[in-house]
């Protein structure tokens, strides 16, 4: 079993330089492309055990990419998870996805260039399909720490019992390939910023067309 250690959530720049290049790696790379060693040159030390030294492994590195990057996605999430609850509208399907879509939006947004949504894609790939189920039995790792994936876990519920009628596994299935859907259209976006497109999708459209296509997807 591997070894749970307590994420990094307050770093010090010497730490976030290390998240970013772990971040930036893996997105262009994926997790086999980052090795520790790429990812300590890119972040500009020459000590090879730096991430050791800062995470104590290549493994509490990424998660504390994980809970460093999401904290703020998932309080948005979160926020809007709570009001929709609070006014009778988790079974709305426009509803659920607006929850999903808007704060994943508004980060991409507000870090471009981005490569959080090309790490996502990355952290998916070595997922199953039907990723759902595996990965709230990973979080279980984090036993007395909050984890910002269990606001999205529950969300991730609340579609599987729209989508499909709630019958399973067809709700699972329908909800992975949503999620996976918007995850890859983003990260396409992101890779347009990254390029300086001229023709590049405004996100604001882009994040509606998601949420309105889901919306059908969840119920179709």
């Amino acid at each position: 079993m591997r070894e749970v250690l307590i994420p990094v959530m307050e770093p010090s720049p010497a730490q976030v330089r290390l998240m970013e290049s772990a971040e930036r790696l893996v997105a262009l790379r994926g997790f086999d492309g980052a090795s520790s060693r790429a990812i300590t040159q890119a972040a500009g030390h020459r000590n090879h055990s730096a991430i050791n030294y800062y995470f104590g492994s290549r493994e509490g590195l990424i998660d504390s990419v994980y809970h460093w990057r999401s904290r703020s996605i998932n309080a948005h999430r979160s926020a809007m998870v709570d009001e929709l609850v609070a006014h009778g509208r988790d079974a709305d399907p426009e509803a659920l996805m607006r929850a999903f879509v808007e704060p994943y939006a508004t980060a991409l947004d507000a870090l471009r260039p981005s490569f959080w949504a090309r790490y996502t894609v990355a952290s998916l790939a070595s997922r199953p399909l039907i990723f759902m189920d595996e990965v709230r039995r990973d979080v279980k790792r984090f036993n007395d720490i909050e984890v910002p994936l269990n606001v999205t876990l529950k969300l991730f519920d609340m579609m599987r019992a729209v989508a499909c009628g709630g019958r399973e596994p067809d709700a699972g299935l329908r909800v992975a390939v949503i999620v996976r859907s918007i995850n890859a259209t983003m990260a396409a976006w992101e890779a347009d910023v990254e390029r300086r497109e001229l023709d590049t999708v405004p996100l604001e459209r882009l994040a509606e067309q998601a949420v309105r296509l889901g919306s059908v997807a969840l119920t179709s």
